[in-house]
C-alpha cells in the first residue's frame, strides 16, 4: 500500500499533471479519520485524496447509519497509477471526456477511460484543475455515469 501511495504521491505532487496546460492541484493534506470512517489506524498519515481514491462509501451501511463508513477497494487501488495518463492523454479517443453541472452547480469534468471501466473526475478551481477522485465505472454505476454523459453540459 506504501507504495502507491507513493506511486501517487509521484505522479501528482512531484512530476506534476498538466491538462490542456493548466496543472492539475491536489491538496497534500493528510489522512486522519480512520476511526470515524472505520478503516485500519495505518490509513491515517497518508494523503487525503489517496485514500479517498481507493476507497469508497460502503454500500450496505449508507442507509442503515447516518455514520461514514468507507471500505478498501483493491480494483482502485490498482489503478491508481492511471489518473495520470488518462488525464495526461485526454484527447486520446479511447478517453471519453465530458463536463457535468452537478446538483451544487459546480461544472465538473469527466475523463472516462470507457474500455477499462475507469473514471477520473477533475473541477476546474481558477487558476488550477483540481482533482476530485479516481473509481471504477462498473454495472452498478454505469447507467448512472451514461445519463451524466448524455446530459453533458
Amino acid at each position: 500500500m506504501l507504495e502507491l501511495h507513493e506511486r501517487f504521491k509521484n505522479d501528482v505532487l512531484i512530476q506534476k499533471v498538466n491538462l490542456d496546460g493548466v496543472e492539475l492541484i491536489v491538496k497534500p493534506y493528510l489522512y486522519n479519520c480512520a476511526h470515524k470512517d472505520s478503516l485500519p489506524e495505518w490509513f491515517d498519515g497518508l494523503l487525503e485524496k489517496f485514500v479517498h481514491v481507493i476507497t469508497r462509501d460502503a454500500k450496505e451501511d449508507r442507509r442503515k447509519i447516518a455514520k461514514t463508513v468507507r471500505e478498501f477497494r483493491s480494483e482502485r487501488a490498482v489503478r491508481i497509477h492511471w489518473i495520470k495518463p488518462i488525464l495526461e492523454n485526454a484527447s486520446d479517443k479511447r478517453i471519453t471526456r465530458f463536463k457535468y453541472i452537478e446538483n451544487s452547480g459546480r461544472e465538473r469534468e469527466y475523463f472516462w477511460y470507457r474500455a477499462k471501466g475507469y473514471m477520473v473526475v477533475v473541477e476546474y478551481i481558477n487558476p488550477n484543475f483540481a482533482l476530485i477522485t479516481g473509481f471504477c465505472v462498473d454495472q452498478s454505476n454505469h447507467a448512472y455515469y451514461m445519463r451524466k454523459l448524455q446530459n453533458k453540459a
